[in-house]
């Protein structure tokens, strides 16, 4: 039964642990509450002699009790602030209910009991309700002690004998003892959420301190990466197309794989000063390595044989597959500033001296392939 019990108060719909805690907290404070009124409801026979006073506290009872009831029925549905609210809002009711039906006689026992909720509103809700819950304490006060002053017939019109000092004595110590254990628990609650979300922080803080040292060490590392993919490409383009000296004043340029504009850019870079360097007198482009020769490489290469003959070297273009050939023939490329020949052997064979039937030259200046691939 009472584990049954323990773990439906613990059954609090709250994911902050500081919440679930202050929930904790004010829900027992509410059942506290609930417990007084129920001891003062069996009392108040006994302690108000005269009819007046017994509906009168009987009154101020069922309304604590019932906004104990809604407070908690609140806090068990999740709505933590809205069932401060509604403590507070009950027991400043209350007591300037007290206040204004027992008159000054009994304001030594409901002036202690004000601070109560007003603690309460600082530490439950927030900053606002908490000068609200100031405000409306100190109106309702300054309201009955007027009241009492200039409407005595509307004020202080219940008759009370003097408890004495001891039941003041007794009266006071308990609102004190309530308001030092609920400030204690709430400060507890409080410090160690502090202490737990500096210990966080500082976590956090080493964390994000080793992230930044693996950032920087990867970022290093990429960087490092790029550098040598760089360099990588760098060496692959200038391997891409070298310039390859064959036969003295010979050079040959095998071209692989597709090219772009930059590539055209290395490749005319390479030929001019290989030309002279070596002081060619022919270059040959061995495109058998090339799938596609379209308008702008064959112009790009144009411009490249265009450019060596300046410099006194003849140009050669050797490995055209049919494919190709036919591809230049459908766009109508002009290839006069090349001599054509089938293959690198025979161009090779030419120049040296050899078989001269193996090669074909072009046509003169201003030819260009037509369908047939005659000039």
């Amino acid at each position: 039964m009472t584990a049954g019990f323990q773990q439906w108060l613990d059954r609090l719909p709250y994911t902050s642990s500081l919440t679930f805690r202050q929930a904790r907290l004010l829900q027992t404070m509410l059942f506290l509450i609930m417990g007084g009124v129920l001891i003062g409801i069996a009392l108040s026979p006994i302690a108000n002699p005269t009819t007046e006073s017994l509906i009168v506290a009987l009154t101020v009872y069922s309304i604590v009790l019932l906004g104990t009831l809604a407070g908690l029925a609140l806090l068990r549905r999740g709505s933590f602030q809205a069932a401060g609210a509604t403590i507070v809002a009950v027991l400043i009711i209350v007591l300037i209910l007290a206040m204004a039906a027992y008159g000054r006689q009994h304001t030594e026992y409901t002036l202690p009991g004000l601070v109560a909720p007003i603690v309460l509103a600082g530490l439950v809700i927030g900053r606002r309700a908490l000068w609200i819950a100031c405000g409306a304490a100190i109106v309702g006060v300054a309201l009955t002690t007027l009241g009492t002053f200039y409407l005595p017939q509307w004020f202080g019109i219940i008759r009370m004998p003097d408890p004495g000092p001891f039941a003041f004595i007794t009266g006071y110590t308990l609102v004190v003892v309530v308001i030092s254990l609920f400030l204690d628990r709430f400060g507890g609650a409080l410090r160690e959420a502090l202490n737990q979300a500096h210990e966080r922080e500082c976590e956090l803080e080493t964390l994000r301190d080793s992230l930044e040292q693996i950032v920087a060490e990867r970022t290093a590392s990429l960087q490092q990466t790029i550098e040598e993919l760089r360099t990588s490409q760098e060496t692959v383009r200038a391997l891409s197309a070298p310039a390859l000296p064959v036969l003295p004043g010979v050079l040959v340029l095998p071209l692989i794989g597709a090219f772009d504009t930059r590539r055209m850019e290395d490749l005319n870079r390479v030929v001019l000063n290989a030309v002279e360097q070596y002081r060619a007198k022919t270059v040959i482009f061995d495109v058998t390595g090339v799938p596609l020769l379209d308008t702008s490489t064959t112009q790009a290469l144009l411009q490249t044989a265009a450019a060596a003959r300046l410099l006194g070297a003849e140009s050669w273009l050797v490995g055209l597959r049919a494919e190709v050939a036919q591809t230049m023939v459908m766009l109508g490329a002009e290839l006069r500033p090349f001599r054509i020949s089938a293959s690198l052997a025979d161009a090779i064979s030419i120049l040296a001296g050899g078989n001269q039937r193996s090669a074909r030259a072009m046509p003169g200046a201003g030819a260009a392939l037509n369908g047939n691939g005659q000039p």
